[in-house]
């Protein structure tokens, strides 16, 4: 095609030219305008584009507040600003389980156990944990021996090797089994 300048005349059909109807405007043989600095001829750009720098400043300040999010959630989710959990010693396990209960015992021996205090490492917790082991094997041997399953018998074994280990509070044994229900 040739790149003939044709001017529109005002009051025609012709959408692309986004001008003002009273003035003509130039247009090429194929019917697109003629770009002089901007993407219309018109020196007012249409409503069309007003509303998508509305949206790319929307969208771009939602970018930032998203951004400040993962930052924040991969701050608060670092193992070194977790520092919720600490050693608990043993006059501390057994004080929570006499106030909290026997789950919380062995909660804190869990706890313990993953930041890498065990028994073997540290013998003044091997009454608490040993407290802890039998709570744990009583609490499974219940349910074992109340649906009428054969590995009951190995829980039985892991209960007589941890009251073993509890040397002066092999008392508790007797009272985690009327907690739990055993006879």
């Amino acid at each position: 095609m040739s790149n003939k300048v044709y001017y529109k005349k005002p009051g025609s059909d012709n959408n692309r030219t986004a001008g003002n109807s009273a003035a003509s405007a130039k247009v090429t043989a194929t019917g697109d305008p003629v770009v002089s600095g901007t993407a219309y001829a018109s020196p007012n750009p249409p409503k069309k584009e007003k509303k998508y720098r509305a949206l790319n400043v929307v969208i771009v300040a939602m970018t930032v507040i998203l951004f400040f999010m993962i930052i924040g959630l991969v701050a608060s989710t670092s193992p070194r600003t977790n520092t919720y959990y600490e050693k608990s010693s043993a006059s501390d396990l057994i004080r929570r389980m006499n106030y909290s209960g026997y789950f919380r015992l062995m909660e804190s021996k869990y706890e313990n156990e993953a930041l890498g205090y065990t028994a073997d490492k540290e013998p003044e917790l091997k009454v608490p944990y040993a407290i802890s082991d039998y709570f744990v094997a009583a609490f499974c041997y219940r349910g074992y021996a109340g649906a009428n399953d054969p590995d009951a018998d190995k829980y039985i074994k892991a209960m007589d090797q941890a009251k073993a280990e509890m040397g002066e509070y092999e008392y508790i044994a007797d009272e985690i089994n009327e907690y739990i229900g055993i006879k």
